[in-house]
């Protein structure tokens, strides 16, 4: 599942705002930006839980546990692909789709392949 949408043909890949030709493409990265908060905000709520068990209740306790699991869970899934090309280099322009991070990893691989096919091409 991916936010926004990608496609891939022989020369460009196209987003839901931009458009970028495939011989320019210099950096196509998948990241899990949110992972950090998500650790330390699951450490921030495992740590309140555990300090205030005696005055919490047992479901306070279990919801405030699975608030941290699900910002866990959230950090680990959650991902963006991101394309930088070379004539953008240095400038707030760049691309960047939110998704699953499994999918947009795929994408990721589906762009390489698409370049390399790309460069291939233009040496015969």
């Amino acid at each position: 599942m991916i936010y926004g949408q990608v496609h891939i043909d022989e020369q460009a890949v196209s987003t839901h705002r931009d458009s970028y030709m495939l011989d320019q493409l210099s950096v196509v990265s998948t990241r899990r930006p949110l992972l950090p908060a998500a650790m330390i905000s699951t450490l921030g709520t495992s740590s309140v839980a555990y300090n205030f068990q005696d005055l919490l209740h047992p479901d306070e306790i279990r919801f405030i546990i699975g608030v941290g699991i699900a910002a866990l869970l959230g950090g680990f899934f959650i991902g963006q692909l991101k394309l930088l090309s070379r004539d953008l280099r240095g400038s707030e322009l760049t691309s960047v789709i939110w998704g699953t991070y499994g999918h947009l990893n795929r994408i990721r691989r589906e762009i390489v392949a698409a370049k390399r096919r790309s460069m291939a091409g233009g040496r015969s």
